[in-house]
């Protein structure tokens, strides 16, 4: 995608907060680690179910998307904005799947071009897909990010 035409911060909905005892971003040095993000908006989760059961492959997708998302607009506000990412290191993926589901990779691949899409090559990353019985909340994707940050955050 062109540099000019690529979505922008303000794109972003506001990150959804926790509930729990624990940050969404912290930040040590120059890299922000961020916490296990699923799809929620506006304040419930957008899917819920096993993806090969009660969720289908497009909307985990769909779910991973959001997942990503959460992810940037978490950065975009506690890591001094996405002009601060350098890069993305890492991102994992963890898909709750019903038996003999195995396009797991596939559900990754949407947050992986979601985070390529804001940020450019800085978005690139290396990243493991992981399947699991079940995730927090009865999420089908939770996704966590760790970011190279361009200078460190006050």
């Amino acid at each position: 995608m062109a540099e000019h035409s690529r979505p922008m911060a303000t794109d972003l909905p506001a990150p959804e907060p926790t509930i729990y005892n624990y940050d969404p971003v912290t930040v040590h040095g120059r890299i922000a680690y961020l916490a296990g993000q699923i799809p929620k908006q506006n304040g419930t989760l957008a899917f819920s179910g096993l993806v090969g059961g009660d969720v289908t492959l497009g909307d985990a997708k769909s779910a991973a998307r959001i997942c990503a998302e959460q992810a940037l607009a978490w950065v975009n506000r506690s890591a001094g904005g996405l002009a601060n990412v350098e890069r993305v290191l890492r991102m994992d993926c963890f898909v709750a799947h019903a038996d003999g589901f195995t396009q797991i990779s596939d559900i990754a691949d949407a947050a992986s071009d979601h985070l390529v899409e804001y940020l450019g090559d800085a978005g690139r990353h290396s990243r493991s897909v992981i399947g699991v019985k079940s995730l927090p909340r009865d999420a089908p994707v939770l996704i966590e990010v760790t970011m190279a940050l361009r200078r460190d955050v006050d």
